[in-house]
């Protein structure tokens, strides 16, 4: 049994079920080259088909003690995203360019907040 999965069929893991829920912030960080006019077509992409893009999410995470997660796009195609809709603070086109966004978010919170809190800071109604 040398890396084989039984009960599972390849077709499973990328049928996409449902549409992924993803909210998006309204004050939403965009890396270099992307802008809020590609985010509905970003968007659209994202919750149909996932593994055709290749971006890095800024997401809040579900465990509280966290701040922001950084998230491949393509592990949108896995199951347990269709089932946990997602918080999307920034978008990136690459790691450098996500690790850049949390260091301008962290950036802004500082100035507006005087702290380094930046779920608190990020957070917004739904």
């Amino acid at each position: 049994m040398h890396g084989v999965i039984t009960g599972l069929k390849v077709k499973d893991l990328f049928l996409v079920r449902k549409k992924r829920t993803i909210d998006f912030s309204p004050n939403l960080y965009y890396g270099e080259g992307l802008g809020s006019e590609d985010l509905e077509k970003l968007s659209e992409k994202l919750c149909t088909k996932p593994l055709l893009t290749n971006l890095f999410l800024l997401i809040l995470p579900e465990n509280p003690s966290d701040q922001v997660d950084i998230l491949s796009s393509r592990y949108l195609a896995q199951p347990f995203y269709g089932e946990h809709p997602l918080k999307v603070v920034g978008i990136a086109n690459s790691h450098e360019d996500a690790i850049s966004l949390i260091i301008q978010m962290t950036e802004d919170c500082l100035a507006v907040r005087k702290d380094c809190l930046l779920r608190e800071f990020l957070q917004w109604q739904s």
